[in-house]
């Protein structure tokens, strides 16, 4: 099969990384096809097939000694740090051992705006859960916070995704 370069109409083998002729970037051009039924799932299938999980709110001036507790008491990895209406930053079982580790007496008390990862990536609602996956992985994330525009609708992790995998590979394959 032949792509033609957009730039100087020359025909390419398909999937080049550049024109033959021009040498301008043709990769932008491949799109990677889905090799079986749960990579179609993946790249067609919307965050909100997750069920994302209502999150855990916490104000950047809580003291993470207080927010450790609320993380154990509601059996959940992460907090979403809000200000106002506005997400601020994300606290995560991670930040706790990377941030506090064998210092949390001494630390307990201080506000965990000092120890929250500032300003994390979010994913919509209605976003592929491809996507998702692509940004946690590339971002090094186990959880994302789900915004509807502006608003915080939930909080997805690693594992809800892996769940959706599991549920796939296990799922039987159509006639």
């Amino acid at each position: 099969m032949l792509t033609d370069c957009p730039y100087c109409g020359h025909e390419n083998i398909d999937g080049a990384d550049h024109c033959d002729a021009c040498q301008q970037p043709l990769d932008f051009l491949t799109k990677p096809r889905p090799a079986n039924a749960v990579e179609r799932s993946l790249v067609k299938d919307r965050v909100s097939l997750l069920e994302p999980k209502p999150p855990l709110v916490v104000a950047p001036e809580c003291p993470v000694g207080e927010v450790l507790r609320q993380m154990v008491d509601h059996e959940v990895g992460c907090v979403v740090v809000v200000r106002g209406e506005t997400i601020a930053g994300i606290f995560s079982e991670r930040d706790a051992l990377d941030r506090l580790n064998v210092r949390f007496d001494e630390l307990a008390d201080r506000p965990v705006s000092q120890f929250m990862t500032p300003s994390p990536a979010t994913v919509e609602m209605d976003a592929r859960i491809a996507f998702a996956l692509h940004k946690m992985d590339v971002g090094g994330y186990r959880h994302l916070p789900v915004v509807e525009g502006n608003r915080l609708v939930g909080v997805i992790s690693v594992r809800d995704i892996l769940r959706y995998i599991t549920d796939r590979l296990l799922a039987p394959e159509p006639a």
